[in-house]
């Protein structure tokens, strides 16, 4: 098949098919093979990514923290504040957890209210639909 036809089958430029030619005339079926530049490096270090899960493995409250479990926010914070790393994203800490097999819960919070009167509203019960007025047909 000629170039132009290629092109059209394959929906590849022509530029691009002359080049893959050359290249196979010139180095065989080596040529086929595809040419990986390897990726990003690795942002962290095996010896950040070991502390980052072995801080995670703590309990907040052995370091001084006012909380019982982690979040994948604190976490992150403490490392940073404990100089692990520089700076690092909550993904990249759910990442380095999961690739370590370590859980983390999800953490909820309460807050407290300032009302004087919140303990005695907050199970009472008030209506909050209106009665409906009943049609003759």
């Amino acid at each position: 098949m000629k170039v132009p036809e290629i092109s059209r089958l394959y929906h590849i430029s022509g530029e691009h098919i002359q080049k893959t030619i050359h290249r196979f005339n010139s180095e065989g079926m080596a040529s086929v093979k595809p040419n990986y530049g390897g990726g990003r490096p690795p942002t962290f270090t095996e010896k950040q990514r070991a502390d980052i899960s072995e801080l995670a493995q703590i309990p907040p409250k052995v370091l001084g923290y006012p909380f019982t479990h982690w979040s994948l926010a604190k976490l992150k914070e403490a490392a940073e504040k404990k100089k692990i790393v520089p700076s690092i994203s909550i993904e990249t800490v759910r990442v380095i957890l999961d690739e370590a097999r370590i859980t983390y819960q999800n953490t909820k919070t309460w807050k407290e209210s300032t009302d004087p009167e919140f303990e005695s509203k907050k199970n009472e019960s008030k209506p909050c639909t209106t009665a409906l007025r009943q049609t003759g047909g």
